[in-house]
């Protein structure tokens, strides 16, 4: 800083350097620096969990939709086949089909793309040891020797975490009974028209009921199909 002094017509010049920041100064710039950086860090941190938690929600809406699309496909084909003897020759009267309050048996076919041919038998239960994993196994419909010959393939996980599982079965036990929903299917000359799913999981999130219609049954001929699929299309919007 330079100072102008006049003083009897003379003109002196004072010259005073400034040789660094004050203490104050410093403590200052330290505080808005330490402010900046909390600051930036912060936003660091809300970014990645809200990207976390859409990244959570995207992964929570496949699974739902993974677990959907595999009712859908595999329900929505189910054959009314019995189950052979030992021979896989003649059918013995019992049905493949067995439906239980928390586990479901039944024949359907993979798609073409799979590396797995012909008919399967699927078993869908709670692993016995961990009640919350839901468990699907596969085992070909009709056994050939190689298939004799080989071990069984380990069940695949098909959801995690699932606090509630309920099957339900909507249709007739009789022929001149009304259709109505029941907590098993057993019926060896039949199958359900409707399949209900509901699945609870621990993190308390929404899943909807999912409700399947069989496309074959063992009706006795083409009227009792159409009478059939009236009643299950009734029962579907009477669902809550």
């Amino acid at each position: 800083m330079t100072q102008f002094k006049t003083c009897a017509g003379t003109c002196i010049v004072t010259s005073r350097c400034s040789k660094g920041f004050t203490l104050i100064e410093v403590l200052i710039a330290m505080t808005l620096l330490g402010v900046m950086v909390v600051l930036l860090f912060s936003s660091l941190r809300i970014a990645a969990q809200s990207w976390n938690a859409g990244e959570n929600k995207i992964a929570r809406v496949n699974q739902k939709a993974v677990v959907y699309q595999f009712f859908k496909r595999h329900l929505t084909t189910i054959r009314p086949l019995p189950v052979l003897n030992i021979d896989q020759n003649n059918p013995e009267a019992l049905q493949v089909f067995q439906g239980y309050p928390q586990s479901l048996r039944f024949v359907a076919a993979l798609p073409a793309s799979s590396a797995r041919k012909g008919l399967q038998v699927f078993t869908i239960a709670p692993n016995p040891n961990h009640a919350s994993t839901l468990m699907v196994s596969l085992v070909p419909y009709r056994l050939t020797e190689v298939d004799q010959n080989q071990p069984p393939d380990r069940p695949e996980v098909l959801l995690e975490d699932v606090a509630k599982l309920q099957f339900a079965y909507f249709g007739k036990t009789e022929d001149v009974a009304e259709p109505q929903w029941r907590e098993e299917w057993t019926l060896a000359d039949r199958l359900p028209l409707l399949i209900k799913v509901a699945i609870a999981l621990k993190d308390g999130s929404y899943w909807p009921d999912m409700i399947f219609a069989t496309k074959i049954t063992q009706s006795a001929n083409a009227e009792t199909v159409e009478g059939d699929n009236a009643l299950a299309n009734d029962a579907v919007a009477d669902t809550p």
